[in-house]
């Protein structure tokens, strides 16, 4: 098969194999402005000044995530000022022919903020604490009032970390505070929890904003993208930060796909924090992001941060940021000399050459919605990543620390039945992922940033309500968690029977379905996800151990590890016509 490389400075990254023929599937390549220069330093708007512009074409990148924050001035105008600053936005961001989203982080980290005089914009009804873009804010921006429009979607960043722990951060620096967000959650079952924050996340996605705008969730705990895809809320995960990459991916692209007839979209934001260092990732692990959010078919890939960094002190050295020492004077994609004045970093220089070099010499034919997985876990998604309790101090070397409540419950801490997906990743990861946590954000399980690379073959996540197509070519089914429904249950069931894939469950969940009914085809019923046989039972799923695989209806998308530490080497490849299931564990 021919074999197209390429160099991307400096490491050698190849796709091999002839992938099916097809029209190109386009990306989008973008950066965010969290902690942006010019506001921290300048008291200006980033999209006010012209060199900004600039330094994104230096880029190569097109799309913008701008944080988004009420006017501090303006008395009984502000919602006037709000308006005219969003237009303006986005006069700017069409003049340069680029396209932007407006991303919602400030309640996460203030506890109040008044537009109208005398309300708390960030107050909701029943004691809940989020922001609500104002529609009349919105509508000048979009259709019909701007046919073509350059906004492309709101993003509420990070909405599963403040799910979970009650807006733990909204009286920032401290950490004390106790509010719900979406939903208030306390005393409710798994099940009502996780049914009243579909509802909600639909509410406000039908109702306040009138569909007229699509809704993301940018997370940093690698679960809950089932709850916002079912209500219709593109799957945006971030990569890096405190995430093992191919399992945050395998997640939220199975949500992605579970729930595409919703009109959701997969997109990826590799984030350069981690556990409070910044950049806390390589310029390798950056491009490693990159390419694996790439092949994975991902439509809109964007960067934080891009220019998050100190500024000159008039001697030459460089300051600290005033909000974060812990940041590197020269980290991010961008290093401002002055206003207007700027060099590209190293991490930079990884994010232009994949934009400007490696994207246009490899084009791809990869649609997210035809992943097909050959493991599936089946679950409630409850939040359970392997949180701990923590006390009243947030552990070290960690800026996000959630409270260990499921979906948000105070009564209901992490437990077995929410932990028992967390003793599989380690089984179909050849021991990568540790038991007990799928992120880094658990110090005790995770004392040190492994390599990006992390072997995987083609797994899927998918909720507890799943059937239909999107489970053909399943060959193991690993049904555990909360609760399953009935129709789910039916469907894997006659999968099973019909002898196309065999199924690890908890034996809860059978008996609450069958009974003590034994059932035709290959059933493994635990009481315990530790248990020897399901190490076993998976064996024949697993693939090799230094190959991270993800299988779609057409091509094969292979990673494996790279010369450099945390680099990759890309394949992809036409799919089998077939993929035979094992007959027996032996096998």
């Amino acid at each position: 098969m021919p074999v197209v490389g390429a160099v991307l400075t400096g490491v050698a990254l190849f796709t091999c194999g002839q992938a099916p023929a097809g029209d190109p599937v386009p990306v989008v390549i973008g950066v965010d402005t969290a902690g942006s220069y010019h506001s921290y330093f300048h008291q200006e708007s980033c999209w006010k000044v012209p060199v900004f512009f600039d330094a994104l074409r230096d880029l190569g990148v097109t799309h913008v995530n701008f944080h988004v924050f009420p006017p501090k001035q303006g008395g009984d105008r502000k919602s006037e000022i709000m308006a005219g600053n969003l237009h303006a936005l986005d006069d700017a961001v069409r003049a340069e022919g680029m396209t932007y989203t407006l991303s919602i982080e400030t309640p996460n980290f203030c506890p109040a903020a008044e537009i109208t005089a005398g309300i708390n914009e960030y107050d909701q009804p029943g004691g809940r604490h989020f922001w609500l873009l104002r529609p009349e804010w919105l509508r000048p921006l979009l259709p019909p009032a701007r046919p073509e429009p350059v906004l492309k979607a709101v993003i509420y960043d990070e909405a599963a970390h403040m799910q979970l722990s009650n807006n733990k951060y909204s009286n920032f620096p401290k950490h004390d505070f106790d509010r719900p967000f979406f939903v208030d959650t306390h005393g409710l079952s798994i099940e009502e929890a996780y049914s009243r924050l579909v509802a909600e996340c639909v509410r406000i996605r039908t109702e306040h904003y009138g569909g007229m705008v699509q809704l993301n969730t940018e997370q940093v705990w690698p679960d809950l993208f089932h709850l916002f895809a079912r209500a219709g809320w593109t799957a945006a995960p971030k990569l890096l930060k405190e995430h093992l990459n191919p399992i945050v991916l395998s997640i939220a692209l199975s949500a992605a796909v579970q729930y595409q007839d919703r009109g959701v979209h997969f997109w990826a934001s590799p984030d350069l924090w981690h556990r409070g260092h910044y950049p806390g990732h390589p310029p390798e692990s950056l491009r490693s992001a990159l390419l694996m959010a790439y092949w994975l078919g991902a439509e809109c890939i964007y960067v934080e941060n891009v220019d998050f960094s100190g500024v000159p002190d008039g001697t030459g050295t460089r300051r600290s940021h005033p909000r974060h020492p812990e940041a590197d004077p020269e980290g991010s994609l961008l290093a401002w000399q002055d206003r207007d004045h700027y060099a590209l970093t190293a991490h930079g220089e990884v994010l232009r050459a994949f934009a400007t070099e490696y994207v246009p010499a490899h084009p791809r034919t990869v649609d997210w919605r035809t992943y097909r997985p050959r493991v599936a876990i089946v679950r409630l998604p409850d939040g359970g990543w392997g949180q701990f309790d923590a006390g009243d101090e947030p552990f070290p070397h960690s800026e996000a620390a959630s409270r260990n409540r499921l979906l948000g419950n105070r009564e209901m801490p992490l437990d077995e039945a929410a932990s028992e997906w967390l003793h599989v990743w380690p089984i179909l990861t050849h021991g990568a992922a540790k038991d007990g946590a799928i992120s880094y954000n658990n110090p005790m399980v995770y004392s040190e940033l492994l390599d990006f690379f992390m072997p995987i073959d083609s797994v899927g996540v998918f909720d507890h309500e799943v059937r239909g197509s999107v489970l053909d070519g399943v060959e193991c089914f690993v049904v555990c968690g909360h609760a399953l429904s009935r129709e789910t249950f039916d469907e894997i069931r006659g999968r099973v029977a019909g002898g196309q894939a065999s199924c690890i469950i908890a034996r809860r969940l059978y008996a609450r379905h069958a009974g003590e009914q034994p059932l035709p085809g290959d059933w493994l019923i635990v009481d315990d996800f530790r248990d020897d046989a399901v190490r076993d039972a998976l064996a024949p799923y697993l693939g090799p151990p230094d190959v991270a695989r993800f299988r779609f209806e057409d091509q094969v998308v292979e990673f494996r590890r790279g010369e450099r530490p945390n680099a990759l080497n890309v394949r992809v490849a036409p799919c089998p016509d077939a993929i035979v299931r094992p007959t027996s564990k032996e096998e």
